[in-house]
């Protein structure tokens, strides 16, 4: 098992939270959220498998169900018994996922800007990942422009040098993971509280709101894709919400 970096901190009677953040993310992009919660509650997010500070796996396994196994780990080395579980982008995914799996454990998922199923040609693929391979950090910046259009600047270069310093292998196998699962599926097999938290001024056919519009979701405007980043305050408020409905 890889070891993960974790931070752990907070205590109080209310429910923990469980953070998971993107491909090529890490732990400090919760760092307004769990500052936050951790006036009253216990409040843990960790570094997947070859991000952050977390080691390489081993065996070069970076498919949704290996992170998923992070999330497994983690709860269990932290003794978590029931939690609430928040997903970031491919992060999202993952939680979806084990929520789909362990839904006694999980009290609650909120899941910020996740995308849906991804659909792309094998000529499409090949591409892609041929031009990502080339020149990973060229080719993200250019990919995450879009995206990143109305964060601020430091919110740009925070996540520019996560990018920098995820190694392409991992970045790239994680993203090729998400070719082969049904977010729908995960979705729609968690029966407990769920809300999608949505970037509104880029979403596409992609998010997972755009593609499930039955599911709960509130929109967030003048942020980019890391929108608790952009915005923390408005953002925390809607986690907020989202936990005190859950009680």
């Amino acid at each position: 098992m890889t070891p993960l970096n974790i931070d752990d901190g907070g205590k109080g009677e209310s429910l923990p939270v469980l953070f998971v953040h993107g491909d090529s993310g890490n732990l400090t992009q919760w760092r307004a959220q769990l500052d936050h919660l951790r006036r009253s509650r216990r409040a843990v997010a960790f570094d997947l498998r070859g991000m952050g500070k977390s080691p390489p796996d081993a065996n070069g396994d970076y498919s949704v169900a290996a992170m998923t196994s992070d999330v497994d780990a983690v709860a269990g080395a932290l003794r978590l018994q029931r939690f609430v579980l928040v997903g970031h982008s491919y992060g999202a995914t993952v939680a979806a996922a084990y929520a789909a799996q362990h839904p006694e454990r999980v009290a609650g998922l909120l899941l910020a800007d996740g995308g849906g199923n991804v659909k792309v040609s094998k000529e499409e693929e090949k591409a892609f990942f041929a031009e990502l391979r080339k020149d990973k950090d060229a080719f993200l910046r250019q990919f995450f422009a879009p995206i990143l259009e109305p964060s601020r600047e430091e919110v740009r270069n925070a996540v520019f040098e996560s990018v920098r310093n995820t190694p392409v292998e991992v970045f790239a196998r994680a993203m090729a993971g998400l070719l082969t699962v049904d977010v729908g599926s995960f979705v729609r097999a968690y029966h407990g509280p769920l809300l999608l938290i949505a970037a509104a001024d880029i979403e596409s056919p992609a998010s997972l709101h755009v593609q499930f519009p039955e599911l709960p979701a509130k929109k967030m405007r003048g942020v980019g894709h890391w929108l608790m980043m952009d915005k923390p305050d408005e953002f925390n408020a809607l986690l907020d919400g989202f936990l005190k409905s859950i009680g």
